[in-house]
């Protein structure tokens, strides 16, 4: 009878521990399917981040090159401005009243210009 009852208790022990098995692979699969849900919400997120990050770079290069754009602009502009100075200097200069070192009326008037233009801007 004890050999029966020992028999029967070493049964319930291994039932118990399969029944403990049972519910222990239960619970980790839950959680496997959890982690993978907050896995995927994870790189959903990380996508999204990534897409902004790509937008506001590009908004950025398309403000860097409408701003270089209009500096080129004005660059050429003054440049312009710079040679038809240079030229007009140049001829009033070879004139030969400067040997005198004296300043003629179109002189004047080309220093007047560049110091209103100067002022202007």
């Amino acid at each position: 009878m004890l050999i029966i009852a020992a028999k029967f208790w070493r049964e319930i022990i291994i039932g118990f521990l399969a029944f403990l098995l049972l519910i222990t692979l239960t619970v980790l699969n839950h959680k496997t399917g959890q982690l993978k849900q907050a896995d995927q919400k994870c790189f959903a997120q990380i996508r999204e981040i990534e897409r902004k990050q790509v937008k506001a770079l590009a908004e950025a290069q398309n403000k860097a090159n409408k701003a270089s754009a209009e500096y080129e602009q004005v660059k050429a502009k003054q440049r312009t401005k710079v040679e038809t100075v240079t030229r007009t200097v140049q001829k009033i200069v070879e004139r030969p009243i400067y040997l005198n070192r004296c300043i003629d009326d179109d002189g004047l008037s080309e220093i007047n210009n560049l110091i209103k233009a100067s002022d202007s801007s």
